[in-house]
């Protein structure tokens, strides 16, 4: 295991934003980590609807959660703040060591896709032994199981944020539907068929105009993002009011936030899905938190 360090060389930027569904002003805090340059926004502490009404049976019943102030990456984790990562410390991932991962093929089942058990494939060979992360650095990381991300959180003096962390840092506290507001439009996020020039994963922070309230980029679409907390069907029937964690026990962890290969639909700020921690894949990936102070 590797030992969470201190955060150190912090910048603090503050700037002003607009939320995409309010022309109303609102202050987004910025700050670099001088460990890993990763670019953090502020989430302030405050209430919000977590779950929905119109959401599957394991969003609901929507519950008004209070969030304790914290920082959350601004983007997903990139392929080249991986490999330094790996560089500095030698680990090798789930994926590596089991010299295999999923990986989409579109030609799969008469042209609708399915998932392929490729040799080879692993973040450094995000398709297979023929790629390599190199050609695309920006990218986020991929084939990264729930184990690696809390390893690269933990060298980097950050961690997973709790699924309910996540949710207000992609929601807000006005209990809009996707991180940009309420409208259904995939060409403000990486998604299945948005248009938008990407036929897979895209450079980290293409889509400005899915920011959500707090500044965070891609929270929907790209790539479906690991978090802290293990998966519970019933979880919002029992969770705390007050910064809420998952079950205590339970196979699966969450993943949140969708990925370029799903529909809008699957896209809103409350959708929840859940893997298996050793799972790994070429559609998810991770970005890490960390608390009021560094």
């Amino acid at each position: 295991m590797f030992r969470i360090r201190p955060l150190v060389c912090l910048f603090l930027i503050s700037l002003l934003g607009v939320t995409a569904s309010s022309a109303q002003a609102q202050e987004v805090r910025k700050k670099v980590s001088g460990f890993d340059g990763a670019a953090l926004v502020h989430v302030p502490s405050g209430r919000f609807v977590m779950g929905s009404k119109s959401g599957d049976k394991d969003e609901r019943p929507p519950r008004k959660i209070f969030v304790s102030g914290f920082w959350i990456d601004e983007t997903e984790a990139t392929a080249e703040r991986f490999a330094r990562f790996v560089e500095l410390t030698g680990y090798k991932t789930t994926a590596e060591k089991r010299k295999w991962s999923w990986t989409w093929d579109a030609s799969l089942r008469k042209g609708k896709g399915g998932w392929r058990k490729t040799k080879g494939a692993d973040w450094r060979r995000p398709e297979g032994p023929k790629s390599s992360w190199k050609a695309t650095p920006t990218q986020p990381v991929s084939h990264v199981s729930w184990p690696d991300a809390e390893a690269y959180c933990g060298w980097a003096g950050r961690r997973l944020p709790t699924e309910a962390e996540w949710e207000r840092a992609a929601r807000g506290a006005d209990g809009r539907r996707y991180p940009w507001g309420v409208a259904r439009d995939a060409m403000r996020a990486n998604l299945k068929g948005g248009k938008d020039g990407f036929p897979g994963v895209a450079p980290v922070g293409r889509f400005p105009k899915g920011a959500s309230p707090f500044g965070a980029l891609d929270m929907s679409g790209n790539v479906w993002e690991w978090v802290a907390d293990r998966y519970g069907s019933r979880a919002y029937r029992k969770m705390a009011e007050r910064d809420p964690h998952g079950p205590a026990k339970g196979k699966t962890r969450v993943v949140r936030g969708a990925s370029w290969g799903s529909p809008v639909a699957w896209a809103t700020a409350h959708n929840r899905y859940h893997r298996p921690p050793h799972y790994t894949n070429n559609k998810i990936g991770f970005r890490c938190a960390a608390g009021e102070s560094p």
